[in-house]
């Protein structure tokens, strides 16, 4: 009977020390689980993609105003579009030649006001198409010197 009793707690101790084990194994696992969820929130002022060479290939930023702004490069670096949103201009959309110059730009400024602007390869406006509060459209073209050539209707 003591034989007996002494099995019994040999048995006791050995599933008492394993179950330990395997708990402390399977906590740790699922901790690690937990730590490699990616964050739900994450604040930042600037975030800047690179591609594998480290060029800025996007980034998503504010200015200094606290304006916000999401800038796409191509693959040399060159800055090719740019959403950007701010208090004194409105909203716009921008697009860069592979030179790096602004050739298109589609705005709603602060007065609601949609115009699409055209410029030439020295950042120069050469035409512009817009609707006016009371929903008049125009559409006017510039010299290089920036006069008002023809303004339609």
């Amino acid at each position: 009977m003591i034989k007996r009793e002494w099995l019994y707690g040999a048995l006791a101790l050995t599933g008492g020390v394993l179950g330990g084990l395997a708990s402390a194994k399977l906590g740790a696992t699922a901790e690690a689980a937990l730590a490699q969820l990616p964050p739900r929130t994450m604040a930042a002022q600037e975030i800047v993609l690179v591609d594998a060479r480290g060029r800025t290939r996007g980034a998503l930023g504010l200015n200094k105003n606290g304006d916000p702004s999401l800038s796409i490069y191509d693959h040399q670096g060159t800055l090719r579009s740019a959403l950007q949103i701010s208090e004194g201009d409105g909203l716009g959309l921008k697009f860069f030649d592979t030179s790096g110059a602004l050739r298109i730009s589609l705005m709603i400024n602060t007065d609601h006001i949609p115009a699409i602007r055209l410029f030439d390869t020295h950042n120069r406006p050469r035409a512009l198409l817009g609707v006016d509060p009371e929903g008049e459209a125009a559409l006017d073209f510039y010299s290089e010197d920036g006069k008002l050539l023809r303004e339609l209707p």
